[in-house]
C-alpha cells in the first residue's frame, strides 16, 4: 500500500468510534496493527468529512488497477457506515408539511413562487415533480429550488430523476413503485443522499424498508384525482397507525389531506403529511401553507 494510502486510512480511523470494534480492527488489518489511535469525539461526529476520504482511497485504488481487492473492501463497508450516519440525520428533516410542487399543478404560478411562498409559511419539506418539462428546465428549477430549501433550512427532494437529484445533491430521492428499484438509485446517488418510496399499505411498506429506503410516502389516504391518482382505493388514516407499528423509519402521508382531515392524519401517527392542491391551487399559497402548519404544530404539541 502507497503511502499516501496509509495516510489516509489513518486519517479515517480518528473518524471511526471506538466503540465500532470490528471495523477499527479491520481497518488495523489492512494497515498492518492492531493500534489505532482513539477517536476524537469531534472529529467522529463529522462523517461528512470521513466520506470523502473514503471516496479518495476508493478513486485511488481505481487509479491503481484497482487491484487491492481487500482494501477496497474494507473501505467499502466503512463508507457505507458513515453514509448511513449522514441519512439518519438527513432522515430526521422529514418531519412537518411537505409540499409538491409541479409545474402542472400550480395554478399558473411560477415554481420557484410556489415554492418560496410555501417555505414562507413554514413548509418543512418541498419535493419538485416535473413530467412536463425537458431535462434542461427541470434541472434549472431544481438548482434553484434546492437553494431556497437550504434558505429556509427545509428537505429538497427530487421525483423519480435520479441523475438531477444527484447533480443537484438533493436531500432525497423520491421513486414510487414502477420507478427505477431503489438498489440501481442508490448506485448512482452519493451515498449520503436518502431515498423515499411511495406504498400502498403494510407489504409494499416493508417491502419499500427492506430495500433500504429512508422514508415511507403511504397513500393515498383519502380519495384524490390530483397527479393522476384517481384509481387508488383510498386507506384512511388508519394504514398509517398499521405501518408505523412495524417501521422506525419516517411515513409520510398522501393523498387527499385537506385542512378538515389534517387532525385524523397527525393523530393516527403520521412524521409527516404531503400536500398538493391544498397549498398549489389556493389564491394564496403562503396563508393556506401557514394555516396547515398552525395545526400540525397545535396537534403536535398537544
Amino acid at each position: 500500500m502507497s503511502e499516501l494510502l496509509v495516510s489516509i486510512c489513518r486519517e479515517i480511523s480518528d473518524f471511526i468510534p471506538d466503540t465500532e470494534k470490528d471495523l477499527k480492527t479491520e481497518l488495523g488489518s489492512i494497515l498492518g496493527t492492531n493500534n489505532l489511535s482513539k477517536s476524537s469525539t469531534s472529529v467522529a461526529k463529522k462523517p461528512e468529512k470521513a466520506l470523502n476520504l473514503c471516496a479518495a482511497v476508493l478513486t485511488i485504488i481505481e487509479m491503481d488497477d484497482g487491484s487491492n481487492e481487500k482494501t477496497k473492501e474494507i473501505i467499502s463497508k466503512i463508507e457505507n457506515y458513515f453514509s448511513l450516519q449522514v441519512r439518519l440525520t438527513i432522515r430526521n428533516k422529514m418531519e412537518g408539511i411537505y409540499i409538491i410542487v409541479d409545474p402542472e399543478a400550480t395554478n399558473k404560478v411560477d415554481v420557484y413562487d410556489m415554492t418560496k411562498s410555501s417555505l414562507e409559511g413554514g413548509v418543512k419539506v418541498v419535493q419538485y415533480r416535473d413530467k412536463l418539462n425537458d431535462r434542461a428546465p427541470f434541472l434549472e428549477n431544481c438548482y434553484k429550488i434546492k437553494e431556497l430549501c437550504d434558505q429556509y433550512n427545509a428537505a429538497f427532494v427530487v421525483n423519480d430523476a435520479v441523475d438531477i437529484a444527484k447533480l443537484t445533491e438533493a436531500d432525497f430521492l423520491h421513486v414510487g413503485q414502477s420507478d427505477m428499484p431503489v438498489e440501481e438509485a442508490r448506485r448512482i446517488l452519493k451515498p449520503s443522499q436518502c431515498i423515499g418510496r411511495s406504498n400502498g399499505g403494510v407489504l409494499e411498506s416493508t417491502e419499500s424498508e427492506e430495500f433500504g429506503v429512508d422514508y415511507l410516502a403511504v397513500g393515498a389516504i383519502y380519495a384524490t384525482s390530483t397527479m393522476g391518482k384517481s384509481a387508488r382505493n383510498p386507506l384512511g388514516p388508519s394504514m398509517i397507525t398499521k405501518v408505523k407499528s412495524q417501521t422506525g423509519l419516517p411515513i409520510v402521508a398522501i393523498g387527499g389531506i385537506t385542512i378538515e382531515n389534517l387532525p385524523d392524519v397527525i393523530q393516527a401517527g403520521a412524521d409527516s403529511v404531503c400536500m398538493v392542491s391544498a397549498i398549489t391551487m389556493s389564491e394564496d399559497p403562503e396563508a393556506s401553507a401557514r394555516k396547515l402548519v398552525n395545526i400540525w404544530d397545535t396537534f403536535k404539541q398537544n
